[in-house]
């Protein structure tokens, strides 16, 4: 059961915020603090993005008028996960972990999706704003004055301890929007576990619109993967392509990703679909963040970068080197909602 009734602190977040963001309750009776975003079709971010709603905002073919985003990464009670402000956000759980303390609050929780992350990312980029973050021990690696407060007491941009901040005590350029209403610690801090998308052998596997509930036996092989042109420049390529070897591999700037011949003859509708998941990427200089990736057997993504990550750092950052159990004190997750 989800609790929708108007209560006190339901009543003065919204009233603080103009609505943006609510409270929610799990089954519980826990509260999240959530943003709320509304729907939007790709043609308002940019005409060559396609067409009709961002695939975020549909859920097994049935168009949603918003989606609910975690204000802020969770933390982990009861085996539920919450979005609540001034904690130290959970971290060193796996994906299924994660994934299961979204899931155990009731119908229609769950970890947030690359889906929603992409959406939100697109939404700044069309506002022209990149939310920054604590990507350099507690502070923004270039504006420095931009702190948050440690959970382990350092003060920011001491090169030493764990360096998480405390959920939203960072200043408003952290959040979204740029204001107080948005979501916060997208960027830095920890890397966020996202759901929805996974690389089998390089390849690219994914729902192709935001049904969290589909099992991923059922997600679809997008007829993507990495590739290396032989000279040490990888690129995304389609499934013809020559792969890279096995082991950890990088691009410095995920904007900057190049495309095979193969992967530019593949249908509209598929490289459209990258686009719009924020995996090809379409707009030439933003969002920031670097691209990792392992082609060795299954990988689960991560999007955001950690707290002394400084220029990798970024909505565009993309992760896809950890398996489903690895788990790192510079992993944690978001919540996300849809009724």
């Amino acid at each position: 059961m989800i609790i929708f009734a108007k209560d006190s602190l339901r009543a003065s977040v919204e009233a603080a915020t103009g609505g943006k963001t609510t409270v929610l309750y799990d089954d519980k009776g826990y509260p999240s603090y959530m943003t709320v975003i509304p729907k939007f079709n790709v043609e308002d971010i940019d005409a060559g993005l396609g067409t009709g709603v961002h695939p975020a905002f549909v859920v097994g073919g049935v168009e949603k008028s918003e989606f609910f985003f975690g204000q802020y990464p969770a933390i982990v009670k009861d085996g539920r996960a919450l979005s609540l402000p001034g904690v130290d956000p959970a971290t060193s759980i796996d994906f299924d972990n994660a994934r299961a303390a979204c899931v155990n609050k009731g119908a229609g929780w769950h970890m947030l999706s690359n889906w929603e992350w992409a959406a939100v990312a697109l939404w700044c980029i069309k506002n022209g704003f990149e939310p920054r973050g604590n990507t350099y021990y507690g502070r923004h690696h270039d504006q420095v004055h931009e702190r948050g407060r440690r959970q382990d007491g350092i003060a920011p941009g001491t090169a030493s301890g764990t360096a998480r901040t405390l959920t939203g005590s960072g200043p408003a350029s952290w959040r979204h929007d740029n204001t107080l209403a948005g979501v916060s610690d997208m960027v830095g801090d920890n890397w966020k576990w996202v759901d929805g998308m996974k690389f089998v052998n390089g390849a690219i596997y994914m729902p192709n619109d935001n049904n969290f509930n589909a099992d991923e036996a059922d997600w679809v092989a997008q007829g993507v993967q990495a590739s290396e042109d032989g000279a040490g420049v990888y690129k995304l390529g389609a499934l013809a392509d020559t792969l890279p070897a096995v082991g950890s591999k990088s691009v410095a700037l995920w904007k900057s990703i190049l495309t095979t011949t193969a992967y530019d003859a593949l249908s509209s509708a598929t490289k459209l679909r990258m686009q719009q998941a924020l995996i090809d990427p379409f707009f030439a200089d933003d969002p920031l963040g670097a691209f990792y990736f392992d082609v060795d057997g299954e990988r689960v993504p991560l999007r955001g970068g950690h707290w002394n990550a400084t220029s990798d750092a970024g909505l565009g950052s993309l992760y896809l080197h950890n398996g489903r159990s690895s788990v790192s004190p510079y992993v944690g997750f978001f919540p996300a909602f849809i009724a």
